[in-house]
């Protein structure tokens, strides 16, 4: 089972810490099968089908890569206070903050808009929107610019974290 994104709080001196765990990423089944389909046919094809047993393997490393953006696959932790958010060195008043969201790493808001009748299209479009359900992060925006604080999360854990550093910070939260 793979593991759930979560974030832990901790409090002190009126400076809320918080650690946030990406989830695990999707694996991509059908790749993974496609890949082994063609690497037993490859090697029954040696030696010609050496070149077909490397495309197996590539085609299975690729299927058990986490393709989300590097930032979303590391554990995070940054501060707030009432009065400011820090991260990495950068520190933001609360008063310059014009707004924090969440946004996803793979799609922005994940909907399934294309259709197909290939079958292996159709899988890796499936595959797409499971990467993208623990892709989720949250972000910063401050002087015009968006800054990164935590990702990799799914969606309960991102509107979580969400709520909790607006209500630090005094925001309104809907």
């Amino acid at each position: 089972m793979a593991k759930a994104s979560s974030y832990q709080k901790s409090e002190s001196n009126g400076v809320t810490t918080f650690t946030v765990t990406p989830a695990d990423a999707p694996k991509f089944i059908f790749g993974l099968i496609m890949g082994g389909f063609f690497g037993l046919l490859g090697l029954m094809m040696m030696p010609v089908g050496i070149i077909v047993v490397a495309a197996a393997g590539a085609l299975i490393w690729f299927s058990l890569a986490d393709q989300r953006p590097k930032e979303h696959r590391a554990v995070t932790s940054f501060r707030v206070s009432p009065e400011r958010v820090e991260i990495g060195g950068q520190s933001f008043s609360r008063d310059d903050v014009h707004r924090v969201i969440i946004r996803n790493g793979v799609t922005g808001k994940e909907v399934l808009e294309h259709y197909t009748t290939s079958a292996s299209a159709a899988a890796g479009m499936a595959h797409r929107a499971h990467m993208a359900r623990v892709a989720n992060a949250l972000t910063l925006e401050s002087g015009g610019r968006a800054t990164f604080l935590a990702g990799g999360m799914d969606e309960v854990t991102a509107y979580g974290l969400l709520r909790d550093v607006c209500k630090v910070l005094g925001f309104k939260v809907d």
